[in-house]
């Protein structure tokens, strides 16, 4: 990554004022990345090519126990209700510039939406894997063309490698590059530092987590163009207990990741299925940002998760003050439907109840997902049930698209 060559109130003379935050954090910001990270003018206007609808907003939502509690909405305001918004115009925009027409993915569900819904925007064919059991997470509409295929694989634990295989046989290209996650991300940290120069400071930015590619994109631009700002807020990242690497490589030093294996029992958000999130090397970063802020990680169970929906916040439950702010965070059979956002508050209270997180402190937790349109009607075209399979699924898109 090139080093940064603008800091502090600079900035500004980047912005694109004439896209607000709540429509497009990728409009706004393009200018400003562009100057300190990447370099070609053609992607600059891909990125408006594909951008569809990326916005965020900060908000208050309650104290608890003499903290005041701030809320990053990357739900309301994005065009697929999950900040993979940005990641979904960002690797688009990336395939655009660099030609490619057919992409593979694999994700729990948020990102490989919004791949989907942003590739087929731009006329790219795409190739969706998702474990089998998170197919009631997607919503049917999305995968209507014939262009936007969905892939169930059975055992998660071979999703990546499906997609991965697939990709090969076929000459696809395989999506997102790592640093293009990154950059997604940094389009959040300047969003968060625009806020930061112009309001009252946070003591903490929290954020539920697998592989951190959010906070250290949020971090890059906090730690490297914050000069502007009076301090740099601490990070807590957030796990959900069944499945917590980067807590326990945390939690017990020197002991490795590949050491420190999951948890058994039902995952408290099958979104975040990856087991292995340090397979794309992100650990080392997230570990020097925690150390740089003071931060901490901390997990979520189900019952820490349950307790949070049915706490009371003088008088109202936490989903009526969403509501109350615009976000109606989706329930289905009396369960929520998309966890991931909400378990990185219920980590803020744990926290707070322990003291980690002091009286009088200011905490921005992110929002990242809460408002599901999923329908449970999505219909996979293909399914894998070993790695042998995506051999003959591989024939039959060449054979439909008469390269054999």
């Amino acid at each position: 990554m090139k080093s940064f060559e603008i800091t502090g109130k600079d900035l500004y003379r980047f912005i694109d004022t004439s896209y607000a935050p709540e429509s497009s954090i990728v409009l706004r910001y393009r200018n400003i990345l562009k100057s300190v990270y990447y370099g070609k003018e053609e992607y600059r206007e891909y990125l408006k090519q594909t951008s569809i609808r990326e916005g965020a907003r900060i908000f208050y939502i309650l104290n608890y126990k003499g903290v005041d509690i701030y809320i990053l909405d990357e739900t309301s305001l994005m065009h697929t209700k999950t900040l993979k918004s940005i990641d979904g115009c960002v690797s688009i925009a990336k395939c655009l510039a660099e030609g490619s027409r057919e992409v593979v993915f694999e994700s729990g569900g948020n990102t490989g939406t919004a791949l989907t819904e942003y590739g087929q925007k731009a006329g790219i064919e795409t190739f969706f894997f998702i474990p089998e059991r998170n197919i009631n997470l997607l919503k049917s509409k999305v995968f209507e063309s014939q262009r936007a295929h969905l892939i169930k694989v059975e055992k998660a634990e071979i999703v990546k490698g499906a997609a991965l295989l697939f990709a090969k046989l076929n000459g696809f290209r395989h999506i997102p590059e790592i640093s293009w996650r990154y950059e997604a991300s940094m389009f959040r940290g300047l969003f968060i530092l625009e806020y930061l120069m112009e309001n009252k400071g946070f003591d903490w930015i929290t954020q539920t987590i697998s592989a951190a590619f959010g906070p250290i994109g949020i971090y890059r631009v906090l730690l490297n163009l914050g000069k502007g700002i009076k301090k740099i807020p601490r990070f807590l990242g957030v796990q959900q207990e069944n499945n917590c690497p980067m807590y326990r490589a945390w939690k017990n030093k020197g002991v490795s990741l590949e050491e420190s294996p999951p948890e058994s029992g039902e995952l408290l958000t099958d979104i975040m299925y990856d087991v292995k999130p340090y397979t794309y090397g992100t650990y080392n970063e997230l570990e020097t940002i925690l150390v740089r802020t003071g931060g901490d990680i901390t997990t979520v169970n189900h019952l820490e998760f349950k307790e949070l929906l049915e706490k009371n916040f003088e008088g109202k439950g936490i989903l009526e003050l969403f509501s109350e702010n615009g976000i109606d965070i989706t329930i289905r059979n009396n369960e929520v439907i998309e966890k991931t956002g909400l378990i990185a508050l219920a980590g803020v209270l744990k926290e707070i109840d322990r003291s980690t997180i002091e009286k009088g402190s200011r905490v921005l937790c992110c929002l990242t997902s809460g408002i599901s349109e999923a329908d449970g009607k999505a219909e996979a075209e293909f399914r894998v049930s070993n790695l042998s399979d995506v051999y003959t699924i591989s024939k039959e898109i060449r054979q439909r698209a008469g390269k054999l």
